[in-house]
């Protein structure tokens, strides 16, 4: 690691969880913006190094653009895999090998592969049908006065739609969720046996997957599953490991994403009155509050990517092999892109340019589905709940990588 240009001291924790347990530390990252936009970052790890954080809007873009220098397929995505004496193996695998922890051309093929399941037309198609579910919860809630709006309703809807998608049978899907809901919670880490059972979650979830593979082989449907099973990458079948990584993309990314955006906009929406009342007043503005939403809470927190050479950044020497890591929730404040960006606006123009489903390569490409999914989750519940409002704080899942929140306690 070469000296700091940007020589600020460590004036953070962004490696713990416990740093983000009231939201993402914005205080943070408007210091780290204006006076060390590439940061070196130590890590509280033993058998970690350390990494360059980046939290300008410009840098985020530059890095998640170039995957010849900037790799997702060295090291993963994520800041770290844990201690190597302890990671299962076959967890490690699926972590890494999915299309997020893939490099071009690789990535390409397979995102070819299911990108026919999230074409503008295919999602099209999908609305009535997810607005009818909406509808569908909404009615449910009707009778109660106070609720969790995280289980009766955000967490609801994006995994009915994945389950759905991929075609997972109702009295599964409790399972899926619960899964999902251990796997995201960093502080079992601390605990033995808690982190054990996280690692036997994992072989449970795969487990799922691959007989639900099996089955789709031998009983072809028109779902996601099925395409994945039956699909042949340079005439072979897909690899055990990588049918693995899918599923657990699948059931994590294409929920966790929609679900806390839905729960962090209607806190928005609370903390800004105004706002609400000119989404009230116009829903038409609400597609364009859907972006501002997804900016304002970025609920994918940061992604990682590997140094494949040396290279520099703002003047920085980056050396072969470091680790950087792009802070999503930083890049979304960014006052250089975003006018009065520690606003809220419904009616921001800028809104679209925000980062929380990534740039380049690795764009999610589930991102016009999420954005569908939270225009008419709150189409439906502005127009059916103008007055609902939250109250109480909300409790957060103890994680650095996912701003998801557990708790979020309503009244209609």
């Amino acid at each position: 690691m070469d000296e700091p240009i940007f020589n600020i001291g460590q004036i953070c924790e962004l490696d713990k969880w416990e740093t983000f347990q009231k939201g993402q530390p914005h205080n943070i990252y408007k210091k780290l913006r204006e006076e060390a936009p590439i940061y070196w970052h130590e890590e509280s790890l033993s058998f970690e190094s350390g990494f360059w954080a980046l939290t300008k809007h410009s840098d985020v873009v530059k890095v998640s653009k170039d995957p010849k220098t900037f790799s997702s397929a060295v090291g993963g995505h994520l800041m770290t895999m844990g201690d190597p004496e302890k990671v299962d193996p076959a967890a490690a695998a699926a972590i890494i090998g999915n299309m997020i922890g893939m490099d071009p051309p690789e990535h390409q093929v397979y995102r070819r592969m299911i990108s026919p399941s999230f074409t503008p037309r295919v999602i099209g198609n999908m609305e009535r049908g997810i607005r009818k579910k909406v509808r569908e919860l909404l009615s449910k809630i009707s009778i109660k006065k106070e609720f969790n709006f995280v289980t009766e309703v955000s967490e609801q809807l994006p995994l009915w739609v994945l389950c759905e998608m991929m075609g997972i049978k109702e009295q599964e899907r409790k399972k899926v969720l619960d899964l999902v809901n251990s796997l995201t919670d960093a502080s079992v880490s601390q605990d033995p046996e808690k982190s054990f059972q996280v690692w036997v979650n994992y072989m449970e979830l795969f487990k799922m997957g691959r007989d639900m593979i099996e089955d789709r082989r031998a009983n072809p449907t028109d779902d996601l599953m099925s395409m994945v099973a039956n699909t042949k990458v340079e005439g072979d079948a897909i690899p055990p490991e990588l049918l693995d990584g899918f599923f657990l993309l699948m059931v994590i990314a294409g929920n966790e994403t929609t679900r806390n955006t839905i729960s962090g906009g209607l806190i928005a929406l609370c903390d800004f009155p105004n706002e609400k009342k000119k989404l009230i007043e116009n829903p038409s503005l609400i597609s364009n509050a859907t972006d501002e939403m997804l900016r304002w809470v970025s609920p994918v927190i940061y992604f990682r990517r590997t140094a494949t050479k040396d290279t520099k950044i703002r003047g920085q020497e980056i050396k072969k092999g470091d680790k950087v890591i792009m802070w999503y929730g930083a890049a979304n404040r960014d006052e250089e892109v975003f006018k009065d960006a520690h606003k809220f606006k419904v009616d921001r123009v800028e809104a679209k340019k925000h980062l929380a489903f990534g740039a380049g390569e690795h764009l999610c490409l589930g991102n016009r589905l999420g954005h569908m999914q939270i225009r008419v989750l709150f189409e439906e519940l502005l127009s059916t709940y103008p007055d609902i409002e939250v109250v109480s704080e909300a409790n957060r899942v103890p994680s650095n990588f996912l701003d998801a929140i557990s708790h979020l306690q309503v009244r209609i």
